[in-house]
């Protein structure tokens, strides 16, 4: 309210009528309020950003979570561009494993990589489910070596690459209970190879095929 306005009028007018019309003056204003909730609005900070990105924890799944930013690297036909695609592969893992959603996984997964589809198929089906992950820091890829592949037979080019890859402890929950078994208590490392080849159609890579390269440290 605009009391200061009223104050100017009211030392113009009959003291008689001083109260009668300071009594008035808060009514009107406080109608015109209750007509105009926008009024002196003001922002209740206990109020959290509907936005902002909250964790998985035991109580419930990551929610908000930053959907990984494709990079402009991936439409490169050039091993450059397979080795941006193979890490944005990991990132979309990661995003699937903590959101069930897949669309960036299978912007880079050709239909013949079956370890793509059991990821893709497998998380969306966890979190239909209610089941969910928490991850404890993200997984990092350290490529070895890559080497490029064609065989004149089949007119048929692709990528190979050698790489390790570092994953964070991680809690997997199903039916709102730590599943001690799918759970990954530790970080670990692993040697994988990947096969990535170039979509002339889609204009970027995808990962055709993934497979362990040795087994992981500290198993038998």
């Amino acid at each position: 309210m605009k009391l200061s306005l009223k104050k100017s009028v009211l030392t113009r007018t009959l003291t008689s009528l001083t109260t009668c019309v300071i009594v008035a003056a808060l009514s009107g204003c406080s109608d015109a309020e209750a007509d105009n909730p926008d009024l002196d609005e003001t922002t209740d900070a206990s109020v959290s950003d509907p936005t902002e990105y909250i964790p998985a924890s035991e109580e419930g799944p990551a929610q908000n979570v930053p959907a990984p930013k494709l990079p402009a690297a991936i439409s490169e036909n050039s091993e450059e561009g397979a080795e941006a695609t193979l890490k944005f592969f990991w990132e979309a893992i990661d995003y699937a494993r903590m959101t069930g959603e897949t669309d960036s996984l299978s912007l880079v997964s050709h239909e013949v990589c079956e370890f793509c589809e059991d990821h893709i198929e497998g998380w969306e089906s966890r979190y239909a489910n209610g089941d969910w992950a928490v991850l404890h820091g993200e997984v990092e890829v350290e490529i070895d070596q890559i080497t490029t592949h064609f065989d004149d037979v089949r007119d048929d080019e692709w990528v190979e690459m050698s790489f390790l890859l570092i994953e964070p402890p991680a809690d997997l929950y199903v039916e709102e209970a730590r599943d001690d078994g799918e759970s990954l208590n530790e970080e670990s490392e692993a040697k994988w190879l990947a096969d990535l080849s170039f979509d002339g159609t889609a204009q970027r890579w995808k990962v055709e095929w993934l497979g362990l390269q040795e087994s992981p440290e500290g198993s038998q």
